[in-house]
């Protein structure tokens, strides 16, 4: 397959946070709860969480198309992924596929800001390390989860760039946990374009969010079978992304350009 060259996301583009409750990895460290105990004590913040969202959607007249395609989410775990170009795009997925449960990797510098970390605990985000271990240290969690038929959401782009309808490169984590555990990728797209109403007056005070959105669910994508010496495909792999990334981006170009 003939892979095409994405951009990198620009690093003035990559939202700066700060920082400062650093994690030890080197201690253990709980990824991804799945305690009922857990449930019961998320169960109130997420039911606001979920209100919240709902009020976001409406207000940005989400709508969703490919459905049929969740079918699949259903019966087995899965790994999940979509471009990330919103700040609630994976709040939005995660209160698509309920009452099925959904566990989103975040980057490890986002869940050392103080206070955020406890509201993406809730949420149930959990960090990938960068020490480059990462995949292999959230590697039996997320086994874990996939076997309760729980999902994982990945955002292969790795940082949010606000609004954008690009397409950067793709990281290859989501791709190796999928083959890891031969659970099917199932790609998501969001489709934005500004609204013309009120452009001036709204796009003043709430610039983000005077949108419309359109959630795109594509048909899923299976991994290779495991190869006889243990050996990763990368070949097959990077076949996976491509075949993601140019559905995605076909996708928001098809959609932008029915409306033109």
């Amino acid at each position: 397959m003939e892979y095409k060259v994405r951009p990198e996301i620009p690093k003035e583009k990559i939202i700066q946070v700060n920082n400062i409750k650093k994690i030890d990895f080197n201690k253990p460290f709980k990824f991804i709860y799945m305690d009922w105990w857990f449930n019961v004590l998320t169960a109130l913040p997420i039911a606001l969480v979920h209100l919240m969202t709902y009020g976001v959607a409406l207000f940005v007249g989400l709508r969703i198309e490919g459905k049929e395609n969740r079918k699949i989410l259903r019966k087995q775990g899965c790994i999940v992924i979509s471009n990330h170009c919103h700040y609630f795009d994976t709040v939005f997925a995660n209160v698509f596929i309920f009452p099925s449960i959904m566990h989103t990797s975040v980057a490890q510098r986002n869940f050392e800001v103080p206070i955020a970390r406890r509201i993406l605990r809730i949420i149930r985000c959990f960090p990938i390390p960068a020490n480059g271990r990462g995949l292999e240290m959230v590697k039996t969690s997320v086994a874990e989860a996939l076997k309760r038929k729980h999902h994982i959401m990945v955002l292969p782009e790795g940082d949010l760039v606000l609004l954008s309808q690009t397409i950067h490169r793709f990281h290859m984590g989501a791709f190796i946990l999928s083959y890891w555990n031969q659970a099917p990728i199932v790609p998501m797209v969001y489709v934005i374009k500004p609204r013309k109403f009120l452009a001036g007056f709204m796009n003043k005070y709430i610039p983000n969010f005077w949108i419309r959105m359109k959630l795109v669910i594509g048909e899923p994508i299976f991994p290779p079978e495991p190869t006889q010496d243990g050996s990763l495909p990368m070949d097959a792999l990077r076949d996976m992304a491509e075949k993601a990334a140019s559905w995605m981006e076909d996708t928001i170009a098809r959609h932008h350009q029915v409306e033109t």
